[in-house]
């Protein structure tokens, strides 16, 4: 019989390849990236209406409410003028993060078209400020905050105390403990299975038609509207139970490399329907497709890079030759 036993030093060289290992920084870059452009498009929505979000001129609960809430007292509102400010240090914070110099050293160019690395602290600046942002947000009305403004002050939060990314001279590559990609990967994984348990706890499972009952609710759009007239029932519940199933089983299907395009596929089509039905939610989709970054390797992003500047080399040529 055959000894399937593992060893302390296998398991060991296990969790500290998994953990604690320094690896390629480029998936975690570039998931930050686009989580602080979705963030940017966030705040820009929410300044459409910056005089109920931002000051007194808008209906902000009491601290007495808030307490009934189970809510922390809320901070001050601005006046304003200093609106301009809080605007500002958002698009500084997000300008330090996506510096260029900091995009073109993470994937990984030739080194000659860099003059000298990018600066570290342009990063962190950048993160702390785009944090210190997400928070106040969140505490100066917290009716208009919602989830994905407490995922902007998690994320950013933990990606601000995770230890720095380290340029390795002669390759020109970012590496970073491999521990920070486990956290942001765990975070989608798990977001998605509580979702999915929540639901099984409630009416998903007993009755087939409580996605038909919530597209009818007030975050309906027209595209929802039309559905809801020309779609048969069994079309919601089909919809309402691959749902379901996508999220229970999110942890097996991105964990196992063989089986992420079919998590991709479901969560991105997942997401695309949330975001055509239901009214200023594609936000929400936006924000949680650039975690699918995560799961993509650093070789396959730069397979992809390589192909993009292929491309655009071919149509430059095109162009020139035209």
């Amino acid at each position: 019989m055959n000894d399937v036993s593992v060893s302390p030093n296998r398991l060991r060289g296990v969790i500290v390849q998994n953990l604690l290992d320094e690896q390629d920084a480029l998936p975690v870059r570039i998931f930050e990236c686009l989580f602080t452009l979705t963030f940017l498009l966030w705040m820009g929505r929410c300044f459409l209406t910056w005089r109920d979000w931002l000051t007194d001129a808008g209906i902000h609960l009491d601290n007495n409410d808030l307490a009934a809430m189970g809510y922390p007292s809320s901070w001050p509102t601005l006046e304003p003028w200093q609106v301009l400010f809080f605007g500002a240090a958002i698009l500084i914070g997000a300008l330090l993060l996506l510096w260029p110099k900091q995009v073109t050293s993470t994937l990984g160019l030739p080194r000659q078209i860099l003059k000298r690395p990018a600066p570290t602290w342009a990063r962190r600046a950048g993160l702390m400020i785009l944090f210190g942002c997400a928070l106040y947000a969140q505490r100066v009305d917290y009716m208009a905050a919602f989830t994905l403004n407490k995922l902007y002050v998690g994320v950013f939060g933990i990606l601000t105390v995770a230890p720095g990314m380290r340029l390795y001279a002669e390759t020109g590559r970012l590496l970073q403990s491999v521990s920070l990609l486990r956290v942001l990967q765990a975070t989608l994984m798990l977001q998605y299975f509580a979702a999915g348990l929540a639901k099984m706890d409630g009416d998903w499972i007993k009755s087939g038609d409580v996605l038909w009952g919530q597209v009818q609710g007030v975050y309906r759009t027209e595209l929802a509207a039309w559905a809801l007239r020309h779609l048969p029932l069994w079309n919601w519940t089909v919809q309402q139970y691959l749902s379901l199933f996508f999220e229970v089983t999110a942890p097996l299907l991105f964990a196992i490399q063989r089986l992420r395009p079919i998590a991709f596929v479901l969560g991105i089509g997942f997401h695309l329907v949330i975001a055509l039905l239901m009214k200023d939610l594609i936000f929400f989709s936006t924000q949680m497709w650039t975690f699918y970054a995560l799961f993509i390797t650093a070789e396959e992003w730069r397979a992809i890079g390589r192909k993009v500047m292929k491309g655009s080399r071919f149509t430059q040529s095109k162009h020139s030759m035209g």
